[in-house]
């Protein structure tokens, strides 16, 4: 009888050929070996697949026309062999005990859906701050009726991620809200984790800027929470790695940030 592995992990990619390198390279160090890794690519016109392919993995490669982050995960779940599914972007990163802990985790809790809390390894207060409170925000609406996830990244049992239905390919954005929406509706509320942590990269927040990347992230939970799935386009986003080169802050941005960094002095020798 042929093992099946424990994790899937499914990893959507267009154009990611300077991104995915580091990520696959975490799962080569995993101290945990029992899993195998799902991509699923929509076409990418770089050299996403040539560099996949130098690492040794248990790795498969599927290719699917839509460019559609949702689609090309359920596509990757019909693939698995494994128990828990592990959705990761291709950008993230993760430490060598991440599935170890996973494993511990999930066998002591017996949850059907996990989501890890992000961090990011910029060094900076404020991103920190940001950061904490993401996570803290997000763990505290799993005691809403309305939860929330961190993007990206999160687990699911896979007999339950179908039975719920996956994905949401019509959902343009925060299609991961609504995964987690739709199992609370059958009465699993997610189990989110602070000891297991993703690496958030932070290259749309630094091609766009802060604020407008803020603001959408602000704009589409907003809607979502007050007006329901997001079906229709709000803003711009663009998937694939390529897009994301080096960007001159324009004038107004750094007009702004000289008030932010003036207003974070004066908060933090006033009021502390």
């Amino acid at each position: 009888m042929t093992h099946k592995p424990f994790f899937s992990i499914i990893i959507p990619t267009l154009n990611e050929e300077n991104f995915l390198p580091d990520l696959l390279g975490d799962l080569v160090k995993q101290k945990l070996t029992d899993y195998e890794v799902i991509i699923v690519d929509s076409h990418s016109e770089d050299k996403t697949e040539e560099e996949a392919r130098k690492f040794h993995l248990p790795l498969r490669w599927y290719e699917i026309q839509q460019r559609n982050v949702s689609a090309q995960r359920n596509f990757g779940t019909k693939k698995a062999q494994g128990q828990y599914l592990v959705f990761l972007d291709a950008d993230a990163r993760i430490d060598p005990s991440f599935l170890k802990n996973l494993q511990k985790i999930i066998f002591k809790k017996k949850g059907l859906i996990f989501i890890p809390s992000i961090i990011t390894r910029k060094h900076d207060p404020q991103y920190k701050t940001i950061f904490n409170l993401m996570n803290l925000l997000i763990e505290v609406s799993q005691n809403l009726n309305k939860p929330i996830s961190s993007g990206g990244s999160m687990i699911c049992e896979k007999n339950f991620f179908h039975l719920i239905g996956g994905f949401e390919k019509e959902i343009l954005f925060c299609e991961d809200h609504h995964l987690v929406q739709k199992a609370r509706r059958w009465g699993v509320r997610a189990v989110f984790l602070n000891k297991v942590k993703v690496v958030f990269n932070l290259r749309r927040i630094k091609h766009e800027g802060e604020l407008l990347s803020f603001y959408k992230v602000i704009k589409s939970t907003a809607y979502m929470l007050l007006k329901g799935d997001v079906k229709k386009k709000i803003y711009d986003y663009q998937m694939g790695g390529l897009r994301y080169g080096k960007r001159e802050k324009n004038s107004l941005e750094k007009e702004l940030e000289k008030y932010i960094n003036k207003l974070n002095f004066f908060f933090k020798n006033t009021l502390f």
